[in-house]
């Protein structure tokens, strides 16, 4: 009877797994995957021997499917992904109770190694992909970060990455940067060699139709040339001697067109980089160049008008290595100057190191409308190319922005009056020079108010020289304003100083006028705006008291443990109140996930925050004692009258290891001794190397003894009676410990000593 509804219980699982997962999205099939794969980890541990096999093979389809959804999620959402991939210690019950299927489990470990970075830019450049990998061992691990990545990381940086690997995809919990192997040089300053080489495809023999891929009639070699380094008009070249003030130039070669060996992909970039190094090694000494183009025609179905490495990495050839950038550029958008140029100084600015050049729009939270900027703290939204007034944005010719030349080594940042950058942190009034003229005060980088680890970024621009002339005329007239905090790194963010307009960030700049931060003590007027500069003036007044909405994170985001048990968690808070505030509300904390759960409980009930700190205390979440095997959302919310926010984690819940114990006799003599055995069983499997508490009750006193299980999954404890034993009943039970996962007590077994 057993037999017949384990069989009924399987072929339910797989049907109900492949209706269930049917028109979800990625996060909720895997939820519900790993329902399915914990309900037959508990089957299995009920099943005997000949119902065992039947389990494991529908193990083999859901574990496989879960696998891949999970890699799938890791590339969308890897914060979701941390939170719904197995604890490691219910990932090696797992792989015990299901060794065929160890392959399609995940992983958590810690990986480090140099990366690449390539950022993908598609055709109207709009939309992005990152790509971050590195090699280990035989695997070329692509890393996947939730929200922020270390800031600055580029190629060639040595990236410290813990998280979970599901396949090559990996979602990093935590990232840092502990070294370099790049050479220094790729630097940012001087003339960068560049060699551009022109690559066609052949036919496929073995694809019947299949036609070789040549370049557009317009891409020749003069037109990239000019494109590049034409002494007259706009250029590669002319455009980092312009915004770099002189402190940076393009010179190189142009070379091909080569057909290379076969047809390749747009994701197959790096074979394809190789490949046309290879086919251009007899014309091109590479060790004289730092920066590589390639220029190709479109493959078939690649969606993107560009490639650039974000930084330099190592390259060979027959020239030996070197320190190179690489852009990738398609010839549809070549065969033009103006967009040559737009393209090429995109992609040559991720290959300088410069992330986009992005928007961050605000929305009062009170009156739903928008505004420039809102509390500190607060992440905005983020428009990843709208920035149109620098070329790391969508498709203009605008300078790089003042914190990208900081970053470059064009401007420097002081509070010194020889610095090209001002840091102001007091009341002042200066005068900004037109943001393509150089030597004079190119920009302001103004505090945010008093305490605050934020920026506000002003420059000038006018419409001087060849590339900002070519933007729109508004920002001639006024401040434009970028945004740094904790959460820019090395994108910039512009703020839209006239929100509500209906030009949106077509017309970004402040004008004659003040501008007043109603969440810090900070503001400034423009006084006046004239062809040779603009007159700020920054005050500084008292700290406002401005509430925000908390942030809470939960930690482990996954966790495991049986139905009756307890599990706890730690909770994190921080005060996000400007300075001005005190202490006078307490956080409370509660928990509402999942529903009919018995009520959670917290160490500290209430938190006591100071601004912009942070406090964690421990979150017991008991699990009912008839809960299903299944995988929970669990929550934490942090309340303050009308600020609050929530966080969620997962709870696993698991059918425990069992644990049966047996004697050797019913009657022992004194100082005679006492074998007594204890099976340990998981899944349906011996638990080998499971930690077995003995608890052996005589009749005055207790003796406990812990013995680590053989292989097979046994632990015998051999107990010496002494003579002052006493004569009696003695009680035994033992409880397991498998994997880090706790069982029950077993049942208890008598004995009798004479």
């Amino acid at each position: 009877m057993l037999k017949f509804r384990l069989t009924m219980a399987v072929i339910l699982l797989s049907a109900a797994s492949l209706l269930h997962a049917q028109g979800q999205s990625e996060e909720a099939r895997l939820r519900f995957l790993n329902t399915q794969v914990l309900q037959l980890y508990g089957q299995l541990q009920a099943a005997d021997a000949s119902q065992g096999a039947s389990l494991r093979n529908n193990a083999r389809s859901i574990l496989e499917e879960r696998f891949g959804v999970l890699q799938s999620l890791i590339q969308q959402d890897p914060k979701q992904a941390l939170e719904l991939a197995f604890d490691e210690n219910l990932l090696q019950a797992l792989a015990n109770a299901f060794p065929q299927s160890a392959g399609n489990l995940e992983s958590r470990g810690v990986w480090e190694a140099p990366i690449e970075y390539v950022i993908l830019d598609d055709a109207t450049l709009t939309r992005h992909r990152v790509d971050i990998s590195m090699q280990s061992g035989q695997e070329n691990l692509m890393i996947h970060f939730p929200e922020h990545e270390p800031s600055g990381m580029q190629c060639g940086d040595i990236l410290r990455v813990e998280g979970v690997k599901a396949g090559e995809q990996v979602a990093a919990a935590d990232g840092s940067v502990s070294g370099s192997v790049a050479s220094a040089g790729c630097s940012t300053l001087g003339d960068q060699k560049t060699v551009v080489i022109l690559i066609e495809f052949p036919d496929d023999p073995l694809v019947d139709g299949d036609q070789s891929v040549h370049l557009p009639s317009t891409v020749t070699q003069p037109m990239v040339n000019n494109i590049f380094f034409a002494p007259t008009g706009r250029s590669v070249d002319g455009y980092w001697r312009e915004t770099s003030y002189g402190a940076a130039s393009a010179s190189g070669i142009v070379v091909g067109p080569f057909t290379l060996d076969r047809k390749y992909t747009c994701d197959e970039y790096y074979a394809m980089r190789q490949a046309a190094i290879n086919a251009a090694d007899a014309a091109v000494n590479f060790s004289g160049y730092t920066r590589l183009m390639l220029v190709f025609p479109n493959p078939g179905s690649c969606g993107w008008a560009g490639l650039g490495t974000l930084g330099c990495g190592t390259l060979s050839s027959a020239d030996g290595s070197f320190s190179y950038s690489t852009s990738w550029l398609l010839a549809n958008y070549m065969g033009a100057i103006d967009n040559g140029v737009k393209l090429s100084t995109h992609e040559g600015g991720h290959n300088l190191s410069l992330h986009h050049a992005s928007t961050r729009a605000f929305t009062n939270s009170v009156t739903g409308l928008p505004e420039t900027i809102g509390p500190v703290g607060t992440a905005g939204t983020l428009n990843e190319y709208g920035d149109l007034f620098n070329t790391m944005g969508s498709w203009n010719f605008g300078h790089y922005n003042a914190p990208h030349k900081v970053r470059l080594g064009w401007l420097n940042v002081g509070t010194g009056s020889t610095n090209s950058v001002r840091q102001v942190e007091s009341n002042g009034t200066f005068s900004i020079q037109p943001f393509e003229n150089l030597p004079g005060l190119a920009a302001l980088k103004v505090r945010r108010g008093t305490g605050n680890n934020a920026w506000l970024w002003l420059e000038y621009r006018r419409p001087i020289g060849l590339y900002d002339s070519a933007i729109n005329s508004q920002v001639h007239n006024g401040a434009l304003v970028h945004y740094e905090d904790s959460t820019t790194g090395t994108h910039s963010h512009l703020l839209d100083m006239t929100p509500g307009s209906a030009s949106g960030f077509n017309d970004p700049a402040k004008l004659l006028g003040t501008f007043i931060d109603s969440y810090s003590n900070v503001s400034f007027n423009v006084d006046s705006a004239t062809s040779t500069a603009l007159g700020v003036t920054v005050s500084y007044g008292p700290v406002p008291c401005v509430r925000a909405n908390p942030t809470i994170s939960i930690s482990p985001s996954s966790q495991s443990g049986q139905a009756g048990a307890s599990l706890n968690y730690t909770v994190n808070v921080t005060n996000n109140d400007s300075t001005g505030c005190d202490t006078d509300l307490d956080f409370s904390l509660s928990s509402a996930l999942p529903s009919g759960w018995p009520l959670a409980t917290f160490a500290l009930g209430t938190l006591t925050i100071s601004p912009g700190t942070s406090l964690s205390t421990t979150m017991t979440r008991p699990i009912p004692s008839a809960a299903s095997p299944a995988s929970y959302q669990i929550n934490s919310i942090a309340t303050r009258s009308s600020n609050s926010a929530s966080a969620t984690a997962t709870a696993n819940v698991i059918v425990a290891p069992i644990t049966s114990v047996v004697t050797d006799k019913s009657t022992y003599a004194k100082r005679s001794t006492v074998k007594m055995t204890a099976t340990v069983t998981a899944g349906g499997s011996p638990a080998p190397s499971a930690s077995v508490l003995f608890t052996l009750i005589k009749p005055k006193g207790t003796t406990t003894k812990t013995i680590i299980a053989n292989t097979s999954g046994i632990a015998i404890w051999s107990y010496k009676l002494s003579g002052k034993d006493p004569a009696g009943t003695y009680r035994v039970k033992a409880k397991s410990t498998y994997s880090g996962l706790p069982g029950d007590d077993s049942t208890e077994v008598t004995f009798v000593v004479q």
